[in-house]
């Protein structure tokens, strides 16, 4: 099963064409007015040959001015295209993730008509109907905690949790589950010791208290979803109900092993997703680091250590699957863990549960999770404005680095001799040791990010790092800067750069500048505050560095900032959008025989002249651009101009990021294909492949 969710599944009916569908909306958030995005389920198709569709789960954005709810079943032609999505180093797989989720195949829809609600959805639909009505100004916030509903919470929202390691409380979780069943079993347990004080005959309370409650729990996680989370707390509940009802001892990491085989066989496809791993790794830690401790404490400091134990042994993992690690997480959660789960939480569902019954005891009890839920996030943005931007995460370390700092912490939390553990904590320290590109002098390495349909390059000497280009920003959907360039950099280097440079200020270009000045102020920024400068030229580590640009263009295309990168043996051209007039303006300009070229405009027909080819001849040629994008990059008679001169061409959006070193100038490394030679590209060519593979590199020519 987990095989086939992971190649392509779309059936061949339904690519590049719009099919009638029957859709039921399962999941909605609204991205600005009148747009939406969500997941909708497949309940009829008009075309036999897509009947495969039908119980699928699409992810699919539509332009709808009318209100829209989730539950409503509407008929829509829908344009599809395979499950894809950008693949970078220190980067989030948007792909893994819409596997993880069940979803089938992502798109938009043309036109449709919304029609009937359906009611499976009403105890969801009754408490977001009943936040948002009511004028809450954390109303999404306390829909994330009521239902998760998480739809209505920004990116702002988002960015706030998890730089100050909060994500777990707003995204309905193990912690949620244990609290409403332990609310639910003293509640019981109260009202049924007092029916037993009347009755004639004993009743077994503990027992019954304990099955209804564990009943309210699988309610709860079912309206929530049934995120792999809170499937692992419903199981772990109903196990250790178990294992008290037929009086055996609940062992807890046996419980936690059996839980984890039960939810694989329930949910295979949850491995793919990172709260799978969190979820039980955080257990197991709580497990390990304080049930295995034998010292009675007091309920503050058991508090305070369960912080400590939690920070210190899942810094490792956050590191690896995440990348950044929220360094204030341990002062965040001990401020707002108790407002959340003692008032907050208790009170939000208390109102709801209270809305048919008394009403005006309900509002009050929701005006207090309001309260509190804004005292909450006040307290999150004053830690956020004490820590600088730099100092306010740590990460994006090597697996070796994780395993020994992984090692270190268990040992760190075990009740063992001090000395030990301070020894111990030599392990951890390798966390906080910068990255290094671990280059020579004299040499250089390239970095093409993936970004979609869009640009974003990184070049890194001996000491010295530049960005070109921060990539596409889409509103708050998604900005390139944030999402893919500054973990990149954070993964392979040092966290910082000298020089940002805009080869222009187009969106897929320049979108995500922004995140990169917040976070590297003091880095020069050619492009955008200064202009670009028409032979400029400087070295950095023996390696030199030139600006051109067509001054004279008539259009901004033509006139980008593009950068020629040169060592003692090797030479790379970032060309930015230059067309055809531009590339005869430059090309005299340019070494014959570049190592490496990424192409011209994302590889558009409306550049990569003959002329031009035919005097760079790259060896390697680097398209950035989109896969399924609509403007069909490269165009086939650029990459069949770049064949004939045995250029090897990889494009971002199929292979993913891409890296090459002036060190090992025959080889390259890409995300989704590994490391690949000059001769084992799988690209065709118009050239037979052993005329290509015998024709010797030409020298390198600087210059003139």
């Amino acid at each position: 099963m987990l095989h086939e969710a992971l190649v392509d599944t779309l059936p061949a009916c339904a690519f590049d064409e719009a099919i009638q569908l029957q859709l039921r909306i399962d999941e909605l958030k609204r991205r600005s007015e009148g747009d939406w995005v969500g997941g909708f389920v497949v309940l009829q198709s008009s075309e036999q040959s897509c009947q495969p569709l039908v119980g699928s789960k699409l992810r699919l954005s539509w332009r709808y001015s009318e209100p829209l709810v989730v539950g409503r079943v509407i008929d829509a032609r829908v344009k599809l295209k395979p499950l894809w999505g950008t693949r970078n180093v220190g980067g989030f797989d948007y792909r893994r993730w819409l596997v993880a989720k069940g979803y089938r195949a992502t798109g938009y829809i043309q036109h449709g008509s919304a029609g009937e609600l359906r009611a499976s959805v009403a105890p969801a639909h009754f408490v977001r109907k009943r936040l948002l009505e009511s004028g809450f100004s954390q109303a999404p916030g306390l829909l994330a905690l009521a239902v998760g509903d998480q739809d209505g919470l920004t990116t702002a929202h988002w960015e706030r949790l998890r730089k100050t390691g909060t994500i777990h409380l707003f995204v309905i979780s193990g912690l949620h589950v244990a609290l409403i069943g332990g609310w639910l079993y003293l509640l019981l347990l109260f009202l049924f010791r007092l029916f037993a004080v009347f009755a004639s005959k004993s009743i077994p309370v503990h027992k019954i208290a304990m099955l209804l409650s564990l009943v309210g729990v699988f309610g709860y996680g079912w309206v929530s979803g049934l995120n792999p989370p809170v499937v692992r707390a419903v199981v772990m509940a109903g196990l250790v109900t178990l294992a008290l009802l037929t009086s055996h001892r609940a062992i807890p990491l046996r419980i936690l092993f059996a839980t984890f085989v039960l939810t694989m066989l329930l949910q295979p496809l949850s491995i793919l997703q990172q709260g799978f791993w969190l979820s039980y790794m955080a257990v197991a830690v709580l497990c390990w680091g304080l049930m295995s401790y034998q010292r009675q404490q007091g309920r503050v400091i058991m508090f305070v250590r369960v912080q400590v134990v939690l920070f210190i042994c899942m810094a490792p993992l956050l590191g690896i699957l995440v990348g950044a690690v929220p360094a204030i997480s341990i002062p965040a959660n001990m401020l707002v863990v108790p407002v959340v789960t003692l008032v907050t939480l208790p009170s939000l569902l208390l109102g709801l549960l209270l809305t048919p019954l008394a009403y005006d005891i309900s509002h009050a009890l929701l005006v207090l999770a309001d309260f509190s839920l804004a005292t909450v996030f006040a307290v999150l943005d004053w830690l956020l404005a004490l820590v600088p931007l730099g100092l306010q995460s740590f990460g994006y370390f090597s697996p070796m680095t994780a395993v020994v700092a992984g090692l270190a912490a268990l040992i760190n939390c075990l009740p063992v001799h001090t000395v030990l553990r301070l020894a111990a904590v030599l392990g951890l320290l390798p966390m906080w040791l910068a990255n290094s590109a671990n280059l020579p002098l004299g040499e250089f390495r390239l970095q093409v990010l993936d970004v979609g349909q869009g640009s974003a390059a990184l070049i890194d000497t001996r000491s010295h790092r530049i960005a070109v280009d921060a990539g596409p920003k889409f509103d708050t959907q998604f900005d390139a800067g944030e999402s893919i360039v500054i973990p990149a950099l954070r993964r392979t280097g040092a966290d910082r750069i000298e020089l940002l440079m805009l080869t222009h200020s187009d969106n897929d270009h320049a979108g995500g500048r922004q995140a990169l000045v917040d976070r590297y102020p003091e880095a020069k920024d050619i492009g955008a505050t200064q202009l670009c400068e028409d032979g400029y030229s400087w070295v950095w580590d023996r390696v030199r560095f030139t600006t051109l640009q067509y001054v004279g263009g008539a259009n901004r295309n033509d006139r980008s900032c593009t950068l020629l990168i040169e060592s003692a043996t090797q030479s790379v051209y970032l060309s930015g959008d230059i067309g055809i007039e531009a590339e005869r303006a430059l090309v005299d300009r340019l070494p014959a025989r570049l190592s490496v070229l990424v192409a011209p405009h994302h590889g558009s027909r409306s550049s990569s002249s003959s002329l031009f080819i035919r005097h760079v001849a790259p060896r390697w040629v680097i398209h950035s651009a989109g896969r399924f994008s609509r403007y069909g990059h490269p165009h086939p008679s650029v990459s069949r101009r770049y064949a004939l001169e045995c250029a090897q061409q990889l494009i971002t959006g199929v292979v993913g990021g891409i890296t090459w070193t002036s060190e090992k100038p025959d080889q390259i490394f890409s995300q989704r294909l590994g490391s690949l030679s000059w001769a084992s590209v799988p690209a065709p060519h118009l050239l037979d492949e052993s005329e290509c593979a015998e024709m010797p590199a030409a020298p390198f020519v600087h210059r003139r």
